[in-house]
């Protein structure tokens, strides 16, 4: 029985250890200036970073809010993973995409895998699963739900789910932050909500009117919304049949945007 015991214990350290990400290299930038570089992982536990700085044996753990920067260089998978998303091969991108979200969730790369991986389920068409891969990293950084790169993604999941309300809740926060991307990138899923109550030329209209059209007006310094709104703006044109208005869009699209996945469709 102790044997039996002592294995047990065993067992559920190792499990506690692979349940620990595994620190990577980076640089923590402090509120002074100062700079930090080492093995770097979060503690999911404590809710802190963990950091054993090149040259000192010693770890340090810290707060987010005692940090002023993080830099982790990107992971070498995550480009071929994305890529293959691109290219609808989502199924082959899912495994490494997964792995990347979980090694460094708060490391910096989480969100933006997760996005990929979100995209994935989606297109498989399991919305539930990009919701709950979203949720994972909502857990360590809840405004991730709301700002930033994977909030998106986030959100048209909650869309193809029909979660309308938790979505223009989440929508209203990103406007509020002020950061003019979040709010450029709410107002296209205002758009995508009021296109999801129907298929009207009147929501068609509110839609353009309330969400795309105020990006490509009010937000063109944020390229990274443009080819979004372009697109679904063009969309909807078409839907109204003002076909000339909607070749001019695709025209801006694909001569300014033309690398975009946006250019492509």
């Amino acid at each position: 029985m102790k044997m039996s015991i002592q294995t047990g214990l065993a067992a559920l350290a190792l499990t506690f250890m692979a349940a620990e990400a595994a620190a990577v290299q980076g640089v923590i930038t402090m509120p002074n200036g100062s700079k930090r570089e080492g093995d770097i992982k979060w503690v999911v536990r404590d809710k802190v970073y963990s950091i054993v700085e090149k040259g000192r044996p010693i770890e340090m753990q810290l707060k987010p809010e005692e940090i002023a920067d993080l830099q982790i260089p990107r992971p070498r998978e995550l480009d071929a993973a994305i890529e293959s998303i691109r290219q609808g091969n989502a199924a082959a991108a899912v495994s490494s995409l997964e792995k990347i979200a979980a090694d460094y969730l708060m490391l910096q790369w989480d969100k933006p895998a997760t996005r990929y991986l979100a995209e994935a389920h989606v297109q498989a068409g399991n919305a539930d699963k990009a919701i709950a891969v979203c949720e994972k990293v909502i857990a360590a950084n809840p405004e991730a739900a709301y700002l930033g790169e994977m909030a998106p993604a986030y959100w048209q999941a909650l869309i193809k789910r029909e979660r309308l309300s938790k979505v223009e809740d989440l929508i209203s926060k990103a406007i509020k932050t002020g950061d003019r991307l979040a709010s450029a990138n709410a107002l296209i899923a205002r758009g995508d909500l009021v296109q999801a109550s129907g298929d009207t030329a009147d929501i068609a209209k509110k839609a353009l009117r309330d969400g795309y059209l105020r990006v490509i007006t009010l937000y063109k310094s944020e390229r990274a919304a443009q080819p979004e709104a372009l697109f679904k703006a063009a969309k909807c044109f078409e839907k109204l049949g003002q076909t000339q208005r909607a070749d001019q869009l695709r025209t801006t699209l694909k001569g300014e945007f033309g690398s975009s996945e946006w250019a492509k469709k």
